[in-house]
């Protein structure tokens, strides 16, 4: 499955730039942007039930907390006590948490390994995708491992082409919604820009 570092980046991204400023920037935490702060923290907050797991010794891994039902019960629960909180729009909080909780669970289902419980309570079963995108850690050898030294770095690399595709991305809109305001601007006011224009032409004489 990939690393909590790598579900903390795709939390990252989707806060970056899927539509921002959802949560008031009124909200900070320390030096923390809460609109980059709570992607990262619900994208990550499935691999938390390694607490339980430790306290009990029970298998709670992959378990319900990966599952489409806990995955719908969370973000209900959490985007209805943050959007009070926050004073904002529950139906958009709700969204954001629902794309942001499922993209852990997306990511360890193209993932080596066992798979997840999509199904639970329904279903005592692991799913996972014939098509695997993300080579396996196996925290059963042990946090520094050698062999978690490739699907890490797969990690970084994966990471740093999504940031340069999604940065060239935004710089790319960014300059589209400058000509558009810019043609906008002329349409609007033809008179002002007519008459710019003959200013300009005057004084090259």
């Amino acid at each position: 499955m990939p690393s909590p570092l790598f579900h903390a980046a795709t939390g990252y991204f989707l806060g970056k730039y899927l539509p921002r400023n959802i949560i008031p920037r009124s909200y900070q935490f320390h030096r923390f942007d809460f609109n980059i702060l709570y992607p990262v923290l619900i994208a990550t907050c499935a691999d938390f039930d390694f607490i339980p797991q430790i306290l009990t010794g029970t298998g709670f891994h992959r378990g319900i907390s990966h599952s489409l039902i806990f995955t719908l019960g969370f973000s209900l629960i959490v985007a209805g006590i943050a959007s009070k909180i926050w004073k904002i729009s529950y139906q958009k909080l709700l969204r954001f948490t629902l794309i942001l909780y499922s993209s852990h669970l997306i990511l360890d289902f193209f993932a080596e390994g066992r798979g997840i419980k999509l199904f639970l309570p329904f279903l005592d079963q692991f799913f996972k995708s014939p098509i695997l995108l993300f080579p396996g850690i196996h925290y059963s050898k042990g946090l520094f491992d050698r062999s978690h030294f490739i699907p890490i770095l797969y990690e970084l690399l994966l990471s740093a082409v999504l940031y340069n595709l999604l940065t060239q991305w935004q710089a790319y809109q960014a300059h589209k919604a400058a000509k558009s305001a810019i043609k906008n601007n002329i349409h609007s006011h033809p008179q002002l820009h007519s008459q710019k224009s003959i200013k300009s032409s005057d004084s090259s004489f």
